[in-house]
């Protein structure tokens, strides 16, 4: 219960910068849109309203999910970014703010990717055929854990934009 909280608090904290808040929804309308346009990219005849409609409640639930918790992750790490260059921190925040931000988006790409059989067969195709039955058989599994990895790069971005991050940066010399 205290990581909900946690996450909650900072969340907040963030969201008080409405200029944050508006980039926060513009982000995910985008990174949703950016779900449904890979596999209608992808399938050649492939449309948004035929994409959509084929979506079932449980792909809606899983995309949307992800996208919201990209989009949440991706603000917040601005955010820690920002308040780390106000504070004069700038070796250690480059390093941070670029590792957290590029494993959201690693993990936003591969969760979606999963939900598409042409796009699993065009993005993963040097793992064979095996491997791409077993990525479609599995594709909500995947995009499920997609989303705990999410929530893990949640939790501890959110530790790091309250400023209780236990991880110290020295330099030896």
């Amino acid at each position: 219960m205290r990581y909900i909280q946690l996450v909650i608090l900072a969340v907040k904290n963030v969201f008080k910068e409405k200029s944050l808040l508006i980039f926060f929804g513009i982000l995910n309308l985008a990174a949703l849109w950016f779900f449904i346009y890979i596999p209608v990219r992808q399938i050649p005849g492939n449309t948004f309203a035929f994409q959509t409609s084929i979506f079932t409640s449980k792909d809606w639930f899983l995309l949307i999910s992800l996208s919201t918790l990209t989009s949440i992750t991706l603000v917040m790490n601005i955010f820690a970014v920002g308040n780390d260059l106000k504070n004069m921190k700038y070796g250690s925040t480059l390093g941070r703010g670029s590792v957290g931000i590029l494993s959201g988006i690693a993990g936003s790409i591969f969760g979606p990717t999963a939900t598409c059989a042409a796009c699993v067969g065009t993005i993963f195709g040097f793992l064979g055929v095996g491997g791409i039955f077993l990525l479609l058989k599995y594709r909500q599994a995947i995009v499920a854990f997609s989303i705990l990895i999410m929530l893990f790069t949640l939790y501890y971005t959110s530790k790091r934009v309250l400023g209780i991050c236990n991880i110290k940066v020295s330099r030896r010399r």
